[in-house]
């Protein structure tokens, strides 16, 4: 069974009045974990107030399954849904290679660093 481990924070950005949340990945998004790590996505976004962003921090992600890029698709539509942006920071090669075949990077913003996603929230 794969691994994935994450954190959620707030970024502070001054001259940003709205939210922007962090959630830190690590490890493996794939059909063992997907279903458990996704609702905790769901009720942050749901938390949110509307025009808010949520960065995905993805530096430390190893590994996608299709059903993890399924919902990272969904993740987008909730979020905009409420006005707001996902940005993904820092995808490893593999996972914005992956990211960039099934076409989500033309929805979703990759950045190379975490700054760069902050200026685009």
């Amino acid at each position: 069974m794969a691994e994935i481990k994450y954190t959620f924070s707030d970024l502070i950005v001054t001259n940003k009045p709205k939210t922007i949340k962090l959630a830190t990945l690590e490890g493996q998004l794939d059909e063992s974990n997907a279903d458990e790590f996704a609702p905790k996505i769901y009720e942050l976004i749901q938390s949110l107030e509307n025009e808010s962003t949520l960065i995905l921090d993805m530096e430390k992600l190893s590994y996608i399954n299709s059903k993890s890029i399924g919902y990272i698709a969904d993740f987008y539509n909730k979020i905009t849904e409420k006005q707001g942006k996902l940005i993904i920071a820092k995808p490893a090669k593999n996972i914005q290679d992956i990211l960039s075949v099934v076409g989500l990077d033309q929805m979703i913003p990759l950045t190379q660093t975490l700054e760069e996603a902050k200026l685009q929230a």
